[in-house]
């Protein structure tokens, strides 16, 4: 198995009912070429697969008898929509650019668009914050209005800042997701607001942040918290009813498990269903899909593996479900949609550590063909708030094939075990520390491997705790890979595309009232420590943990007289791994194994 086996796979996105209650979802493959790119498109499944469109789809939503869809036209998107009697695809929208749309019950469409595209070049003023996004670049402040279109007319319905985030039709009006205020919006806290014929009425929030709404006969429904616990608070779902705002369900709501083989957008509720609200939950590894009843009762379905995304619709519940060993596949009354028959991962052991502490830190072994002993790489998650569990890992999968063992584990920190489990409370690099170094010495004595040719690998979070752990036990691995890192909070802070809130809500801390926690935690102060061979991997367009980061930690190492290298990869940003350019993401695989092979 090499790299390049990327190209084979396909994979499906954005399920949603579709018309006579059939699954209606998008499709997307590789396209070989210079460069490679991945084709999008819109399909149905009655038990074959069909294809509406063979050209770029996006964020699908069927009203009788229409599909809408985005679709990309210069540098922007707009609106489209295709009749299912006949004909071509329409296009509804003479915008700057869409960026979201909502369908109301009587044929009018809802939509978030630019007043105005930036002009390339030209100097930009920002007053508030965030002020720019990963994948997005540079946000248009101010520039962002909500229309409405019936009939082939555009009306405005409201231009404001900050501007509506989220938005569903109800028969009392339409229901808006939006801070209240520039200083709401800069501490993450959403209000909901309903726009009727007499303007513009708030009606719940202002706390934290909230999303993911859904309208149903028994009420409005959505997610949200309040950073009570800090960066680890896990979510719960609200029914609001007559003006009223009620916790039905609290957990780590929605899939968090960590996979590089998907692609699109996965929406995982609440839906409601007549005789429930339906979402996925992340409970000990596995995504799951829940029934939960008004009176907050929980039932967790049965699925062909972890739940990616879900559809119920007149025919029955069509589920998107993935595995170790496999992307999302249709399942459903209809039969098994596998686009990617044929391709299988290989599926690891379950181990865990019991910690002297009383806890449990659960994870997973992938051993090489032979009998070993094996060189042993411990891969690190991202988040930290995220989960290694059922779903694939084509990047661990070819360290496996290339003659690596791969311990990767779920240490405090991680999603699915319980509120405890998931928070840090700022101890970053303490708790998930010993949870790791535990977790690893645990898989070296039961394994057959070498503990003599020991490397540590991870992305985001995942990079920081290489540097940390590098940097804390310089004698303790042959390699490192570094991976869109964090090494210094303080230039994170700032930098960062969500630097100032989730520094504070990870540390309780900020550079002007704890500048020693900041320099405290910052892997950079112990560089000097490092004698690990590193290789630093970062992509140039990185707002989530930007290029700074791993330019400051490559240049120490290097002039410490570490063995180190820097590839770094022009315009991707924090999702290279997951959704760069295709060759992109084969270079870096490439660069992995070739470092591994090198120095371990």
């Amino acid at each position: 198995m090499e790299p390049e086996i990327l190209y084979r796979f396909r994979f499906l996105s954005d399920l949603t009912p579709g018309p006579e209650g059939l699954p209606l979802f998008l499709l997307t493959d590789i396209l070989e070429g210079d460069p490679p790119r991945y084709r999008t498109r819109l399909a149905l499944y009655d038990g074959t697969l069909r294809f509406l469109t063979q050209e770029e789809s996006r964020k699908p939503r069927y009203q009788a008898p229409y599909v809408y869809f985005l679709r990309r036209v210069g540098e922007g998107q707009e609106l489209f929509r295709l009749d299912l009697r006949g004909g071509e695809a329409e296009r509804l929208t003479e915008t700057a650019g869409v960026l979201d749309y909502a369908l109301g019950p009587q044929g009018q469409v809802a939509f978030l668009a630019l007043k105005e595209a930036p002009r390339p070049g030209t100097p930009r003023v920002f007053e508030g914050w965030p002020f720019k996004f990963d994948g997005k670049g540079l946000l248009p402040e101010g520039q962002v209005a909500l229309y409405l279109l019936k009939d082939g007319e555009k009306r405005l319905l409201l231009s404001r800042y900050p501007a509506p985030k989220e938005m569903v039709f109800a028969p009392e009006g339409l229901y808006l997701v939006m801070p209240e205020d520039l200083k709401a919006q800069r501490e993450g806290r959403d209000t909901l607001f309903l726009l009727e014929e007499g303007g513009l009425r708030k009606v719940y929030g202002g706390v934290g942040p909230i999303q993911a709404l859904e309208w149903s006969p028994e009420g409005l429904f959505f997610l949200g918290h309040a950073f009570e616990r800090g960066g680890g608070t896990e979510a719960r779902l609200y029914h609001l009813q007559e003006g009223r705002a009620r916790v039905l369900l609290e957990g780590s709501l929605g899939n968090s498990i960590n996979s590089d083989l998907r692609f699109g957008a996965h929406p995982q509720g609440p839906r409601w269903g007549e005789d429930g609200v339906y979402l996925v939950r992340t409970e000990a590894g596995e995504a799951r899909l829940c029934r939960v009843g008004l009176d907050g009762r929980a039932e967790a379905l049965p699925a062909g593996g972890s739940v990616l995304a879900f559809a119920k619709t007149e025919k029955g519940l069509f589920l998107l479900t993935e595995d170790f060993t496999r992307p999302a596949r249709l399942e459903g009354p209809l039969g098994t949609l596998d686009p990617n028959e044929g391709l299988a991962l290989p599926e690891p052991l379950y181990t865990a550590w019991e910690s002297p502490r009383g806890h449990v830190v659960p994870g997973f072994v992938l051993l090489p063909e032979g009998e070993g002993p094996h060189p042993l790489i411990l891969y690190i998650h991202g988040g930290p708030h995220t989960a290694f569990g059922r779903a694939p890992m084509l990047e661990l999968a070819l360290f496996q094939k290339a003659g690596y063992a791969v311990a990767f584990a779920n240490p405090r920190g991680s999603t699915g075990y319980g509120q405890d489990y998931a928070l840090l409370e700022g101890a970053w690099g303490e708790r998930d520390e010993e949870d790791l170094l535990g977790f690893l010495d645990h898989v070296l004595a039961r394994f057959p491997l070498d503990p003599e040719r020991v490397g540590v690998a991870g992305g985001s979070y995942g990079g920081y705790m290489v540097n940390w752990l590098t940097a804390r036990h310089p004698h303790r691995f042959r390699a490192a890979v570094t991976d869109r890192s964090i090494c210094n909070w303080f230039s994170f802070f700032g930098a960062s595309d969500i630097g100032p809130r989730f520094t504070f809500l990870e540390l309780f801390a900020t550079p002007w009232e704890a500048p020693e926690v900041l320099w405290e935690k910052s892997p950079l102060r112990l560089a000097h420590q490092v004698k690990t061979p590193t290789l630093v991997v970062h992509a140039e367009q990185d707002h989530r943990c930007p290029i700074d980061q791993g330019e400051a930690w490559y240049t120490a190492l290097l002039h410490l007289g570490v063995k180190t290298r820097f590839f770094r990869v022009p315009e991707e940003g924090h999702e290279l791994s997951r959704s760069g350019r295709p060759d992109r993401r084969v270079a870096r695989l490439r660069a992995y194994l070739d470092w591994w092979r090198e120095n371990l």
